[in-house]
Order: structure tokens, then sequence, then C-alpha cells
């Protein structure tokens, strides 16, 4: 047996195989003798069929079969006697019988990739600093009172905020909505999405007032029948609420899980919560500032072509997936060559995280999967239950443990870039990004 391997472009190798008539007839004629052991044949006692009679009725198929099983162990003994890190299964691209009864055949196979030398001393990377303050937990009080509010019926002044129904009809050039009567529209005034001319209409009135204003209706309006038309646009009060926030007393506090139902205890248990919430999104912003720089310092590391198209098949899958999840039956499958760039970042990231884990010999720290899984529990009112769930599922481990090596890559990788930390407040660090 031959064996040569060329360089194709960029990672793809072709492995040269060829093997001597030798080489293959010895394993077929001991194929023939395994056969001859097992088989019936008409006029023959099993084990007894003559070898010729065994070559003529089963060679070709003895043949095949052990080419097969040639061909696997060759590309096995290539692959590993040059040390070849594959991506993928080889792909055999050519396959001959040779005149003097031999055989060769060509394979592709597409290496990993490699990330060059990284100086990570070199790297400047940002990094936000902030905490959680009293008036961030105040602030989240608020929110808190605002999700158990009620809403009291007024006949006083409509102010912003108030809950307001209007009963209301629009003409324009060429339609009338609606074509007969009136339509009610609930408006909560300042987070509802209507004109600010609307708005400032509206705030002043009270019950049974009317009012009517030219109005052009933005694109994005929730009215079909309306969006992105003018009108004069008439309507009357019919209903006004004001918001009433419930006191922070005991009960308000145990109603969120804080069984001494002590405003202290309230706050500290806040603040426990916020300090997480920012933790997390300090940490995704550090680590998705540093894979930016990583990426960059790395840009030449070459990507394979198969390797790019099945990760944008994945990432266009995923996206429909979370339009159904959302709601959307019908999500359509977007062409996969438009995440064809963030797919190479994927990989990159990917490749990134793999090299120092194994440059730096870090291994999965299993007090740390506890602790991240203890974590996690703790944000549902039955913890022990999730943790079952999660120490019985292989799937969610696997999940768990990544979750924690990425962790202490960052950590490493952190410790070795140079820091430009940013002070920001709790609120613009938690502020969703475009």
């Amino acid at each position: 047996m031959q064996i040569s391997i060329d360089q194709s472009e960029g990672l793809e190798r072709l492995v040269n195989v060829a093997f001597e008539p030798n080489d293959i007839q010895s394993k077929v004629d001991a194929k023939l003798v395994e056969l001859g052991k097992e088989v019936r044949l008409k006029g023959f006692r099993q084990g007894r069929v003559p070898k010729n009679i065994l070559q003529q009725r089963f060679g070709q198929h003895a043949r095949q079969e052990v080419l097969g099983q040639l061909m696997q162990d060759s590309i096995e003994k290539a692959i590993e006697d040059n040390e070849l890190e594959i991506i993928a299964a080889p792909e055999v691209v050519k396959a001959d019988d040779t005149d003097n009864g031999g055989f060769e055949f060509q394979a592709k196979v597409e290496l990993m990739p490699q990330v060059p030398a990284i100086e990570y001393g070199k790297l400047k990377v940002e990094k936000m600093v902030a905490e959680v303050t009293d008036k961030d937990i105040d602030g989240m009080i608020k929110n808190l009172q605002k999700q158990k509010q009620d809403w009291k019926e007024s006949k006083g002044k409509i102010a912003n905020k108030d809950l307001v129904t209007i009963e209301y009809s629009a003409k324009g050039k060429g339609f009338s909505y609606p074509e007969k009567g009136t339509e009610k529209m609930g408006v909560l005034l300042g987070e509802s999405r209507i004109p600010d001319e609307l708005k400032d209409a509206i705030v002043g009135l009270k019950v049974k007032e009317a009012g009517e204003l030219e109005l052009t209706f933005p694109k994005e309006f929730n009215v079909q029948e309306l969006a992105g038309k003018k009108a004069k646009f008439s309507f009357e009060v019919t209903d006004v609420r004001k918001a009433k926030l419930p006191n922070i007393d005991e009960e308000f506090v145990k109603s969120f899980g804080v069984e001494s139902g002590q405003e202290e205890d309230f706050r500290n248990d806040i603040k426990k919560n916020l300090d997480r919430e920012l933790t997390q999104a300090v940490n995704i912003s550090f680590k998705n500032q540093a894979l930016q720089a990583l990426r960059k310092a790395a840009k030449d590391t070459l990507l394979p072509e198969s390797m790019i198209t099945r990760e944008s098949q994945h990432m266009a899958q995923q996206e429909q997936q979370r339009a159904k999840q959302m709601g959307q039956e019908n999500a359509p499958l977007r062409e996969a060559t438009e995440f064809v760039d963030a797919a190479k970042d994927r990989i990159l990231n990917t490749l990134i995280i793999q090299d120092v884990a194994k440059q730096q010999d870090i291994k999965t720290d299993f007090a740390k999967v506890r602790e991240q899984i203890n974590e996690i529990a703790q944000t549902f009112e039955q913890p022990q239950e999730v943790i079952q769930m999660y120490y019985q599922n292989q799937e969610l481990m696997a999940s768990i443990e990544q979750s924690v090596i990425e962790t202490q890559v960052m950590e490493w990788i952190e410790s070795q870039v140079e820091i430009k930390e940013k002070k920001m407040s709790f609120d613009d660090v938690m502020k969703p990004t475009a």
C-alpha cells in the first residue's frame, strides 16, 4: 500500500492511496474462505463448496467488501500518521481498478482551521464598570409597584400616564374610518404609540369632552386602515383612569417571595438580583468586546467553505424557529447567504475559545458547574426540582459545562489583555442594544 498527501486549495488535502494486487487478493481469498464455511449451495455440502465456485459466485462481492474496508483503514492511517485534524468525513473523489489488478483511489479531506498566535498583552479591551445604587433599587421597586397598580376612575383633568378611552372617527381623502359610527381606542398616555398632536389634544380634557384635529398617522400605527394616512380626527373621551400604586407594606413585600415582609429584606433581595443581572451584562459585553478584538487579531484564519455553509444554514433555521416561538406560524426561512458574515464571526469565536482552552490546558471546573446550576435554579419557585432536572439531562449538563469553559477562557483572556475601564450607570449598562 502506498499513501501520499497533496495540498489542494486552502484547507483541503487530497489523500492518494494505491493497493498492489497481492494486498487485495490475499484478503479476498480470506473473505471467500469465511463465506465458504457458511454458504449453502445446491449440490454441495455446507463447508465443502469448491474455491473456484466461490470465486465465480461471490468473488466480486468479496472484492468490493474488502476494498471498502481497505479504503476506510488506509484513510484513517493517513490521518493518524500525518496528525491531520479534519472537520468532516472524508469524501472519495476518484476510485479505479488498475490494469494489473490493483486498486487506487483519492479522497478529499478538509482540515480544522488553525488560529494564528495572538499577542494577548498587546490587545486593549473595553470593560464597563458599574454598581447598583439605592436609586436603582428605588427604580425597580417603582416598576414592581406598577405591576400591581390599580386603575381608579377619574372625573378630573387628564394628565400624562393616565389610561384613557376615546370614541373616534377619521375622515380623509377617499376614506372614512369606521365607515359608520365610531370606534373605541384605549390609550396609555406617554406609552401608547399615538401621534404627539393627539396626545397633546387629549391632555387637559375631562370625561365627556371632545376634540377634533388634523392628523398624519405614522406608517407603523396599529390601526391598519389609518396607518400612513392623513385625516380629520374627531374624538370624545369616554373613560379616564388614574394609576394608584400600592403601598410598600408587609403584604406587598411578601407577594414577591420575601417571607419576612420587611422592606429592608426586600431591598436586599432586589439588590442581589440586580447585582447578578449587572454582572451578567458586564461579562457579556466584555466577552463581545474581547472576541471582536481577537477576531481582528486572527483575521487571517482560513475558514472552510463547508463549515461556513453549515453554520449559515443553521443560523437561518434558528431565526425561523425563534419567529415561530414568537407566534409567527408561517415564518419564512431566510437565505443562508444572508448569515455568512455572522456565521464567520461565530465560527472564529468558537475556534479562538477552543484554542485558548487547549493551549492553556483549561478543563471544566465542576465546582463552577454546580454553582451555575444552583444560580439558575434559584430563579425558579422549586429550585431543587430544577437542579435535579439539570443533573438528569445530558444535553442541559453539556450546555452548562460549555458555558463554564467559556467563562474560564474569558477569565484567562481578561487576565492577559489590557483593560480599558468605562464607568457607566446601571441603567446604561442594562439598556438593550439595537
